[in-house]
């Protein structure tokens, strides 16, 4: 007999609305120093599901949720041949997730149905390492910290508490407003020196992430018109519950954060918003602030109504609030922080990189070594917003080298 799996929280949301064409996908890439193998890669893979059975499933339609199916048999590694962040999910024969190669290259595609970043990142990195260690023939074993009941874990349900609602009171939100490109998503991947942006960052008096939001925020004032410099900017950033509660979860356990800013002026300085952002971040990167809106998420999963109604009842709901909450931020900033390997493997790794599907315009950064990836997706024709950001960094100085794909 198939087991099967509930669905996380998040899972469960994003699962409601897997049928719209832009679906919710991660993609972790790391560039080797020499071409990939597939059969070994393929081989890699079997190991790697082996640490995390939980990705290995398929998507199966209940009467009051979707829930996840233990699968008989695996996806295989195959040469890259569709566009980033394809959607992964069209029936319930589909695995959430794909690893392909190219050239150099190894990609791990997976929906946020399965995890979230950090979940989807434990599962690249034993992937490259298992590859790496049987590509050069080391005696070296993959190990994990956890078990498989620790790693499948709802970390939502497992420290829900009922919290009372507090009300967030903010003016109307700055939304970029141009053209979009007609069923395609523009992708820019840059590379900076770490080191040089983290002393930038210190010269402020900020962490790389409040300096990146500040340095966005910072780079949207050009584009804004007068009546725009009314509203709010507001980004959201996502953080990992992981480092708050002890959880080992490779499922989606999350918060969001977010950081408001409006500009008095134009005269405004880099300075006065990063500022602005390091006393909202010390503010809310606390647990009771954290634990609000993902409580919030959580009672509405646990109400009686919500419980007892059909699946296609609950699918309108949830895809009537993802239009609304699509809405209600400019961007999205997330730092999925340092890719670690263990230093066997260091020298054989080029640099990494991370993207996520967007029906906007988002970033994602992540590091490894001296390497600063940003992984940008856009469904603008021209972003001048992203233009400013990039121009930022080579106006100080700072060289970085840029890959931009578009893809259909």
């Amino acid at each position: 007999m198939k087991k099967w799996y509930k669905l996380d929280n998040v899972g469960k949301f994003f699962s409601s609305i897997a049928h719209k064409q832009s679906q919710n996908v991660f993609r972790y890439s790391v560039t080797l120093k020499e071409e990939v193998d597939e059969a070994i890669l393929d081989q890699a893979l079997e190991q790697a599901l082996l640490l995390f059975p939980n990705f290995n499933v398929h998507l199966k339609k209940g009467f009051f949720w979707y829930y996840l199916e233990e699968a008989q048999n695996r996806s295989k590694v195959t040469k890259e041949n569709l566009p980033i962040c394809f959607r992964i999910y069209n029936n319930s024969n589909d695995f959430l997730y794909r690893v392909s190669y190219y050239q150099k290259r190894i990609n791990l595609e997976a929906s946020h149905i399965l995890s979230d970043g950090r979940g989807c990142a434990l599962f690249f990195q034993s992937l490259v390492m298992f590859y790496l260690k049987l590509k050069n023939g080391m005696d070296f074993h993959v190990t994990t910290d956890s078990s498989y009941m620790e790693k499948s874990e709802d970390s939502f349900l497992k420290y829900y508490q009922k919290m009372k609602k507090t009300g967030e009171k903010r003016g109307s939100i700055y939304t970029y407003s141009s053209k979009k490109l007609k069923n395609r998503t523009r992708y820019l991947e840059a590379h900076l020196d770490v080191r040089e942006v983290l002393k930038m960052a210190h010269d402020y008096d900020a962490t790389l992430t409040s300096f990146m939001v500040a340095v966005l925020i910072d780079s949207c004032k050009a584009v804004m018109s007068e009546r725009d410099l009314k509203k709010t900017i507001k980004i959201e950033i996502p953080v990992d519950l992981r480092e708050y509660f002890k959880s080992s979860s490779s499922k989606n356990y999350f918060g969001m954060t977010s950081i408001c800013y409006q500009f008095r002026s134009r005269n405004d300085t880099l300075e006065d918003i990063v500022a602005s952002v390091n006393k909202q971040l010390k503010e809310n990167l606390v647990l009771e602030k954290l634990m609000e809106r993902v409580n919030q998420m959580v009672a509405f999963e646990q109400n009686m109504f919500c419980r007892l109604a059909p699946l296609c009842i609950k699918n309108l709901v949830l895809n009537v609030i993802d239009l609304f909450s699509s809405r209600m931020s400019t961007s999205c900033v997330s730092n999925v922080g340092k890719m670690v390997f263990d230093s066997e493997f260091v020298p054989y790794i080029e640099n990494v990189n991370a993207f996520t599907s967007t029906d906007h315009f988002q970033f994602v950064f992540c590091s490894f070594e001296n390497d600063l990836s940003i992984g940008i997706s856009s469904k603008y024709r021209y972003n001048e917003i992203i233009k400013n950001f990039c121009n930022y960094f080579s106006k100080q100085g700072i060289s970085m080298v840029i890959n931009v794909s578009e893809v259909d």
